[in-house]
């Protein structure tokens, strides 16, 4: 007897999440969008429900550029009691300047650190779901034109076009990408 897998979709509501959450649905995943708008958010599960024929996708809130939003739809989540065998940390920002509400230049507090804190705080539900359970983490080829990381940066406003940071924020995802990877691999290899 098989069991659903269920999915976790930052950004679920719109473009590649969307079509993501519409296609897991589909195929009988569990599918938790999770978004900054309530309204876009539940419009989003019925298209996802209408598209897929499936029943089995829910929204939790989330907004990236908020830790407190963070931690909140990670307890959410982990208050269901539910596995998660896939989170897809899709959702983003760019070309937009500004700071979050925590100081933290936008593209690098949505795009990353946000991602960031969600996984840490879903990683042991994650492991403890299953050893083929999953972080996707959506970059781009943006991060190529990075120069690297100016930390200093991190807590100001961006440039006028938001470009510079944008690949910045995409160049923390493939590094965080890369260390996570990492780590893991040595757990598994004390466990054996």
């Amino acid at each position: 007897m098989s069991f659903p897998r269920t999915f976790l979709i930052t950004g679920g509501n719109t473009g590649i999440g969307r079509a993501t959450a519409v296609a897991l649905a589909r195929d009988g995943g569990r599918v938790y969008i999770a978004c900054r708008s309530p309204e876009s958010g539940e419009a989003a599960v019925a298209a996802i429900k209408s598209a897929s024929g499936s029943g089995t996708v829910g929204l939790l809130p989330l907004d990236l550029a908020s830790l407190e939003s963070v931690r909140s739809c990670a307890a959410s989540f982990l208050g269901r009691d539910e596995p998660l065998h896939v989170l897809v940390n899709n959702a983003g920002v760019g070309g937009q300047r500004g700071v979050t509400p925590d100081g933290f230049e936008l593209h690098f507090g949505v795009n990353h650190l946000g991602h960031f804190a969600l996984t840490l705080l879903l990683l042991e539900r994650l492991k403890a779901s299953g050893p083929d359970a999953r972080i996707v983490n959506v970059a781009s080829r943006a991060h190529f034109d990075a120069p690297g990381v100016d930390f200093d940066a991190l807590r100001r406003r961006g440039s006028f076009t938001g470009i510079r940071e944008y690949g910045v924020s995409k160049l923390c995802n493939v590094l965080f990408t890369k260390e996570l990877a990492k780590r893991i691999g040595q757990e598994k290899k004390k466990l054996k």
